[in-house]
């Protein structure tokens, strides 16, 4: 009974031994891997390389969004011609209504159907109002969001070309309150986006 005690006691001392080895160099190969795996995510403060640019100069100075929005105050003035037009001639038929109605030039039923056709066209008129301002705005919003992707586009080849691995843009009272000069790069934003995009580039 003895020797069997002794053989099963080195036995269970054996694999504790072992065990005791395992855990503490697979432990040993988890951190070094845990530690590599941090340290691939922390960046070196060495190689960030930021820069911003001034979002009202770029635009105020980019051939292709003056063109647009020459472009669309073209639009909104023919079609405030359009409607000034539109409503000129409603006055004229309400003034002849009234004419009518007022000297008995019409009968009672024949008075009610102006009436009636004359709140129709306003109805109208208010229509087309509304109509004409919402395909302004849709369209102002839909090419400033062109605009804004073209930006955004150029702007990222400009940093893989320079090694920017931050681009801030800023506008009056926006949240950049300072910037030092060295790290403005508007004036380079504004002439590759007036070469990139040539004048009559068609916006995609």
């Amino acid at each position: 009974m003895k020797i069997a005690n002794i053989v099963t006691n080195a036995v269970l001392g054996a694999a504790v031994i072992v065990l005791f080895i395992f855990h503490f160099t697979g432990n040993g190969k988890h951190d070094g891997d845990s530690k590599r795996a941090v340290s691939a995510e922390i960046a070196d403060p060495s190689d960030i390389s930021i820069a911003y640019f001034n979002m009202d100069s770029v635009m105020s100075q980019w051939d292709l969004y003056f063109e647009y929005q020459q472009e669309l105050g073209q639009k909104q003035a023919k079609m405030e011609a359009d409607f000034a037009g539109r409503t000129e001639t409603f006055y004229q038929s309400v003034q002849d209504a009234q004419y009518k109605i007022q000297r008995q030039l019409v009968t009672r039923s024949e008075a009610e159907q102006l009436q009636q056709q004359l709140a129709t066209e306003e109805q109208n008129l208010m229509t087309l109002q509304n109509q004409y301002s919402a395909e302004l705005q849709e369209e102002g919003m839909v090419k400033n969001r062109q605009m804004l992707d073209m930006i955004e586009r150029y702007v990222s080849e400009l940093s893989q070309e320079k090694g920017y691995s931050y681009v801030y843009s800023y506008q009056f009272g926006g949240n950049l309150i300072y910037g030092a000069k060295p790290y403005d790069i508007t004036n380079a934003i504004v002439t590759g986006l007036n070469e990139k995009y040539q004048s009559g580039t068609e916006l995609q």
